[in-house]
C-alpha cells in the first residue's frame, strides 16, 4: 500500500520559499530592544489573555511529554484513553460495520455524541468529515506535530460556537522550532496483527527574536497491520451461548435450498445431516434449526483494519515589528483504511427478481436428507428452479478502501495595536473522502444472471472451476462508489484589552466577529444508489447543501474584589437557514486563600441540524441487529406457515434512513461547580461537578430501542416506527406467496422500520471530574509524581420522544447511546532521575450492564509502562509495553456492530503490545 503525497513536495517548496523570503526581509529590519514584558497567555475557554493559567473554567492540558508517556501514535488512540470520553470514542475499528462513514473516528465528550464535541486546531475550526457531515474526523489531526492538547470540560457556546455543548478539544501545533528532529516508532503485538511502523521528521529555521522569522516543516508517516477476528479468541465467533445468542446467517456455503420456504420448510442444507462444514465457518446449530447450516460471518472479519497515514505540516511566522506578527500554516493529512467484512450473502429475495439455481444446471443437487424433529429424517428431492440461500465465499470478502484527505490553510496576523491585543485570520479547511470497492462486492443483476447459467457451483465447498470463477469475477463491482467533500471557510477577528483599572484589578474586555460558510457535496456514484449492489447497506443518495453563519461575541473579565472575579460572555449567531440565536455565559473564580480556588459557570448552547440531518434524501438499508416480528414471530417462533422465518425471525429488517427537513435545533443548558486545593507546591486536588440538559436532541433511534421498547407496548406499530405491508384487494398481504397468504386476523409483515433523523426528547446528565497529583523529591531515588484523573457519571437519562417518559438512569449501562460508564480513571506513577525516566499507568473502566440492563460486563483494566533515557545530547530512547498484563476485553452482548463478543468502544483488542521509539534532534 503506497499512498503518495502529491502535494507534499509543493508544500515543502512553498515553506522553504517562504523561509527565504522572510529571511531576506528580516535582514532589512532593524531589531529594536525593548524592556522584557511579562508574557500573557491565552487559555482555551477565554479570549482574554492573562498571566495566570488557572481560570474560572475547568481545562485539562495534555503536553507533548504526556503524549509520549502514553505511547499513543494517533489522535484517536490518545482520545480513547481520556476518562472524559465516558461514552467512548467512535473509533476506526468500528467503521467496518458502518457503511455510512468508513474510516471516521470521532470524540464524544460526556457521551453526548461526536456532534456535541467541538474540535479545534490552533483555536480554529476544521472541516467536518466528508462522509459524516456533522463531526470532525480526529484522524485529520496530525498527532506528531501536536505540541499540547487543551480540553475544556465546560460548554463554550459563547466563546467558540453555539454547538460546543459537550466541550472543546483544542489541538495546538508547534509554532516555533529550530533545528531538525527525527524519530522512529515500532510496535510488536504478542498475539499477532496490529503492528505499527511510524517515522517523523521535523525541521525548522529562523529565530523570531533575532532574525524576525521562523519556518518549520514536519512530515509523518505511519502504517498499521490489521487484526483479524480469528487472531483473538474473544472476537473470533458470534456463536456465544455464554452470552445467550448466536448471530449467524442462513446464507451459507454450500447453498441451502429455499424452494418451499413459505410452506414451512425454510432453508434446507445438503450438509446439515453430516454436521455442515466447520472448516468454512458453517456450523450445525439444532437450537436454531434442525435442517439448516449457519454461517459464522464474524469469524472472517478484520476487527482492526490495515491503515496508512501521512501528514505534512508547514508554518511560517514573520515578526514584522516587536508588536506585529504575520503567520501562515498549512496542514495536509491523508488516511487510508481497508475494511473487510464477510462475503456477500445471496438469497431468493431480491429487488430485481429472485436468485435461483436453474433446473438442468451443471451442479443441480441430488436428493438429500436433513434432520427432522425427534430424531427423524426428512428426505429432500429438489425439483424445478431452486430458491437459494448462499454465501459467495469464492468471491472474496466485501472489501472497501477508504481514502480521506484533510487540507487546511490559515493566514493571519496578530499583535498589539493601541494597547489592544488583536488576532485576525482567514481559514480554509477541506475534507475529501472516497470509498472504493476493491473485492467481494457484486452487481445484483450480473450475479443473478451468472447463477442462472447453472455454471456457478454454489453447492461446492472446494471452490469453482475456471468457468465459474470467470462468471463471478465478471459480476463484481470494482470501482470508486462514493466521493464526498466538506468545506469550511472562516474569516475571524478578535481583540482584547484591559480597558479599566478597577480597585481589585484590571477589567478585561474581548470582542470578536466571525463569518463561516459550511459546504457539503456528497456524491455517491450511480452504482451506489442504483440498488444494484448485492449484500450492500442500502442505497445512499447524493446530497449537496451549504449554509452561512455569522457571529459576534463579547467577553468581560471583571475583578469584583481582590480574590473574586467574574467572566461574562455572550455570543450571537445568525444562521442562513435557522435564524438567530444568542447564548450567554457567566463564570466565577474565587480564591479565598492562595491554596484554594473555587469556580463555577453557567451557559446555554444551540446546535443547528447538520446538513446531512436536513438534506440527505430518504433511502433504505438494514437494521444493525437481528430481531423478531413481535406479532408474527414472537420470541423467534413463527405463528404459522405463512410467516417466512428467514425474513421475520432473527432477521435484519429493512429500515428507512435519511434526513428530515422538519428538524428543530438542539438547545442546551450547562453548569459547573469546581474546587482546586493546593496545600503544598507539589500537591493538588480538584473536583468539578457538571450538569447538562439538552432538549430536542437530534438523533436516529437505535433498532434495539424500537423493537425492545416501543414494540413491547405497541407490537403492531411500535408507536409509528413500524411500516407494515398493505393488504391487496384479494385480502392477502403484499408480498405473500399465493400458496400461503396471511390470515385476515393477522397483521401483515413489517415492510420497513423508520430510522430517519428525528428530534427526540431531553437528555439530562450530571457527574464530577476528579483529579489529584502529588509530586515529591525522593532524594537519591529521584523525583516522583502520582496523579489520578477520573470521571464519575451520576446521572444519564434521556427521552426517546418529546415529552415522553425518561428512560431509567443509563449511567453504568450500554444503551441506545452506547456505553455510559459510571466511573473511568487514569492512574499514573511517574519517576525521573537524571537522564532516566519511567511511567506506570492504569486505565480503568468500571463494570456496566448490557443486554437490556440484565448482564454485567466486567471491569476494563489495563496497565501500561515505559522506560526513557536521554543520556546523550539530542538522543532519546523509549521502550514500553501497553496492556502489560495481556488482558482481554470483558465479554459483552452488544451487537450493534459487526464486532461481536466485546464492546469495540471500550475494549482493547490488541492485547500486550511492546513498543520502542528513538528520537534524535539537532538544535
Amino acid at each position: 500500500m503506497n499512498m503518495k503525497m502529491k502535494k507534499l513536495s509543493l508544500a515543502v517548496v512553498q515553506a522553504v520559499s517562504a523561509g527565504i523570503v522572510v529571511g531576506l526581509t528580516a535582514t532589512a529590519v532593524q531589531a529594536q530592544q525593548e524592556p522584557q514584558k511579562i508574557e500573557k497567555i491565552e487559555v482555551t475557554g477565554s479570549n482574554i489573555k492573562r498571566i495566570e493559567g488557572e481560570s474560572a473554567l475547568p481545562v485539562t492540558v495534555i503536553t507533548k511529554k504526556d503524549i509520549e508517556k502514553s505511547g499513543a501514535t494517533t489522535t484517536a488512540e490518545l482520545l480513547d484513553k481520556l476518562q472524559l470520553n465516558s461514552g467512548g470514542v467512535y473509533n476506526i475499528s468500528q467503521a467496518a460495520g458502518d457503511a455510512g462513514k468508513p474510516g471516521f473516528s470521532g470524540a464524544s465528550l460526556r457521551g453526548l455524541g461526536t456532534t456535541n464535541t467541538l474540535i479545534l486546531l490552533n483555536g480554529r475550526r476544521v472541516a467536518n468529515h466528508a462522509f459524516d457531515g456533522a463531526s470532525v474526523d480526529v484522524n485529520s489531526i496530525p498527532l506528531a506535530a501536536v505540541e499540547r492538547v487543551e480540553i475544556l470540560k465546560d460548554g463554550a457556546s459563547a466563546i467558540y460556537g453555539t454547538d460546543a455543548i459537550g466541550g472543546v478539544i483544542n489541538f495546538i501545533l508547534k509554532t516555533d522550532f529550530r533545528g531538525i528532529e527525527g524519530s522512529y516508532y515500532k510496535t510488536d503485538v504478542r498475539r499477532g496483527g496490529g503492528t505499527t511502523d511510524k517515522y517523523t521528521v521535523t525541521a525548522g529555521y529562523g529565530n523570531l527574536s533575532t532574525q524576525r522569522f521562523n519556518v518549520l516543516v514536519s512530515y509523518d508517516h505511519e502504517e498499521n497491520d490489521p487484526i483479524k477476528a480469528s487472531q483473538r479468541k474473544f472476537a473470533s465467533t458470534a456463536i456465544r451461548p455464554d452470552l445467550g445468542f448466536q448471530q449467524t446467517s442462513g446464507n451459507i456455503i454450500p447453498a441451502a435450498l429455499r424452494f418451499d420456504a413459505r410452506g414451512g420448510l425454510g432453508n434446507a442444507n445438503p450438509l446439515a445431516a453430516s454436521g455442515c462444514a466447520p472448516q468454512l465457518g458453517s456450523y450445525y446449530l439444532p437450537a436454531v434449526s434442525l435442517r439448516q447450516c449457519r454461517y459464522d460471518f464474524t469469524s472472517v472479519l478484520d476487527i482492526y483494519p490495515p491503515t496508512e497515514r501521512e501528514s505534512v505540516v508547514a508554518r511560517g511566522t514573520f515578526q514584522v515589528t516587536n508588536d506585529h506578527q504575520l503567520f501562515g500554516e498549512y496542514v495536509l493529512v491523508k488516511n487510508r483504511a481497508i475494511f473487510a467484512s464477510s462475503e456477500t450473502p445471496v438469497n431468493d429475495f431480491s429487488g430485481h427478481g429472485p436468485f435461483i439455481y436453474p433446473a438442468g444446471g451443471r451442479y443441480y443437487p441430488a436428493p438429500f436428507n436433513v434432520p427432522g424433529p425427534n430424531g427423524t429424517t426428512i428426505r429432500i428431492t429438489p425439483t424445478g428452479d431452486l430458491g437459494i440461500a448462499w454465501r459467495a465465499k469464492d468471491g472474496g470478502r466485501r472489501t472497501n478502501q477508504s481514502d480521506s484527505e484533510a487540507e487546511r490553510s490559515v493566514v493571519g496576523a496578530k499583535g498589539t495595536l493601541a494597547n489592544w491585543d488583536y488576532e485576525l485570520g482567514f481559514n480554509k479547511s477541506t475534507s475529501k473522502a472516497t470509498d472504493t470497492y476493491i473485492d467481494g462486492w457484486f452487481s445484483e443483476r450480473r450475479l443473478n444472471a451468472a447463477i442462472r447459467t447453472g455454471d456457478v457451483n454454489i453447492f461446492s465447498i472446494t471452490g469453482q472451476d475456471q468457468r465459474g470463477a470467470d462468471l463471478l469475477q465478471a459480476a463484481k463491482i470494482l470501482e470508486v462508489v462514493r466521493k464526498s467533500q466538506g468545506k469550511t471557510t472562516i474569516a475571524d477577528l478578535k481583540v482584547s484589552k484591559d480597558v479599566w483599572q478597577m480597585p481589585a484589578g484590571p477589567l478585561g474586555l474581548a470582542l470578536g466577529i466571525e463569518s463561516r460558510k459550511e459546504e457539503l457535496d456528497d456524491q455517491p456514484q450511480p452504482v451506489l444508489f442504483s440498488g444494484d449492489i448485492q449484500g450492500g447497506g442500502g442505497d445512499i443518495p447524493p446530497v449537496k447543501a451549504d449554509r452561512r453563519v455569522r457571529a459576534a461575541y463579547l467577553e468581560l473579565n471583571v475583578p469584583i474584589v481582590k480574590n473574586l472575579e467574574a467572566q461574562f460572555a455572550v455570543r450571537s449567531d445568525r444562521y442562513s437557514d435557522f435564524g438567530a440565536t444568542t447564548n450567554p455565559k457567566i463564570a466565577l473564580r474565587w480564591t479565598p486563600t492562595k491554596q484554594l480556588l473555587i469556580r463555577s459557570s453557567y451557559n446555554t448552547g444551540f446546535r443547528a441540524p447538520s446538513l446531512p440531518d436536513l438534506f440527505l434524501p430518504r433511502f433504505f438499508s438494514n437494521t444493525a441487529d437481528t430481531h423478531n416480528d413481535p406479532i408474527r414471530c414472537p420470541g423467534g417462533t413463527p405463528i404459522g406457515a405463512f410467516v417466512d422465518d428467514g425474513l421475520e425471525c432473527e432477521a435484519q429488517f429493512q429500515n428507512q434512513q435519511g434526513g428530515n427537513r422538519d428538524l428543530k435545533p438542539e438547545k442546551a443548558k450547562q453548569a459547573t461547580l469546581g474546587i482546586v486545593f493546593e496545600p503544598t507546591p507539589g500537591t493538588s486536588f480538584g473536583a468539578d461537578f457538571f450538569w447538562i440538559k439538552r432538549r430536542d436532541t437530534i438523533a436516529t433511534l437505535g433498532d434495539n430501542t424500537v423493537f425492545d421498547t416501543f414494540a413491547a407496548t405497541d407490537p403492531l406499530n411500535a408507536q409509528g416506527f413500524f411500516v407494515r405491508n398493505l393488504r391487496a384487494a384479494n385480502g392477502s398481504c403484499v408480498g405473500d406467496a399465493p400458496a400461503s397468504p396471511t390470515p385476515a386476523n393477522v397483521p401483515c409483515a413489517i415492510n420497513f422500520v423508520v430510522q430517519v433523523s428525528s428530534n427526540l426528547g431531553v437528555y439530562a446528565l450530571s457527574g464530577v471530574d476528579i483529579n489529584g497529583a502529588v509530586s515529591f523529591n525522593a532524594g537519591a531515588a529521584g523525583k516522583m509524581r502520582v496523579s489520578l484523573d477520573g470521571t464519575y457519571i451520576q446521572k444519564y437519562k434521556f427521552q426517546t420522544e418529546k415529552d415522553g417518559p425518561y428512560f431509567n438512569n443509563n449511567a453504568g449501562t450500554n444503551s441506545t447511546n452506547g456505553t455510559i460508564v459510571r466511573w473511568r480513571h487514569v492512574l499514573a506513577f511517574d519517576w525521573s532521575k537524571g537522564p532516566w525516566g519511567a511511567t506506570l499507568s492504569e486505565n480503568f473502566v468500571q463494570n456496566y450492564l448490557d443486554d437490556g440492563g440484565t448482564r454485567q460486563v466486567g471491569n476494563v483494566e489495563t496497565w501500561d509502562a515505559n522506560l526513557r533515557w536521554a543520556g546523550f545530547k539530542g538522543l532519546q530512547l523509549i521502550v514500553g509495553v501497553k496492556n502489560m498484563l495481556d488482558r482481554d476485553p470483558p465479554a459483552s452482548a452488544t451487537r450493534q456492530n459487526f464486532q461481536i463478543g466485546y464492546d469495540a468502544k471500550i475494549g482493547d483488542p490488541f492485547g500486550r503490545t511492546y513498543y520502542g521509539k528513538i528520537t534524535y534532534s539537532v538544535k
